[in-house]
């Protein structure tokens, strides 16, 4: 007895490379075009939008592809995988973006921040500022768990919610 359910980390590996490739893209662009220090959310809300549009097509990709079945469970794997794969790019693009395109990222979004915490704060001191400066520069590495956390977890809430709407037995 064969069972002919699709596999989900086919669909977590193409949604995912799918993200990955865009981002990337859209991140040379803005390299390009000299917009990576702007200071804009909207590259941020760009990747959650795309990302969320990715999973919910991901859910609904393996729900027509399984005859129409899908539980809440296999939505929420789905969602949960796609953005676990989606983060492991993102993680891989900015080690490379850090240390090959742009060597001096990190000392660049030192000065980013800087600037944004003399407006934002104006009672801190340049020495406060240059601790905190420093700070953020000697422990960059720290976004890279962060990243992979938040965007599972997005993925988790996600693949559940649209789970919880596609779903059919």
């Amino acid at each position: 007895m064969t069972s002919n359910t699709p596999q989900i980390r086919n669909y977590a590996y193409k949604y995912g490379l799918i993200y990955g490739a865009i981002t990337i893209v859209f991140s040379l662009m803005l390299h390009i075009m000299d917009l990576t220090y702007s200071g804009s959310n909207f590259p941020q809300i760009f990747g959650y939008v795309l990302l969320a549009v990715l999973i919910i097509w991901a859910v609904v990709s393996f729900r027509k592809d399984n005859q129409g079945k899908l539980s809440v469970g296999q939505a929420t794997k789905i969602g949960t995988a796609t953005a676990l794969i989606s983060a492991i790019i993102t993680v891989l693009y900015i080690i490379v973006f850090a240390n090959v395109i742009e060597p001096d990222f990190a000392e660049k979004l030192g000065e980013l921040t800087s600037e944004q915490l003399r407006e934002k704060a104006p009672q801190l001191t340049e020495d406060q500022i240059a601790q905190q400066v420093a700070m953020q520069t000697k422990f960059f590495w720290v976004s890279y768990p962060f990243i992979l956390i938040v965007y599972s977890l997005y993925g988790l809430v996600l693949g559940w919610i649209t789970g919880l709407f596609t779903k059919k037995a």
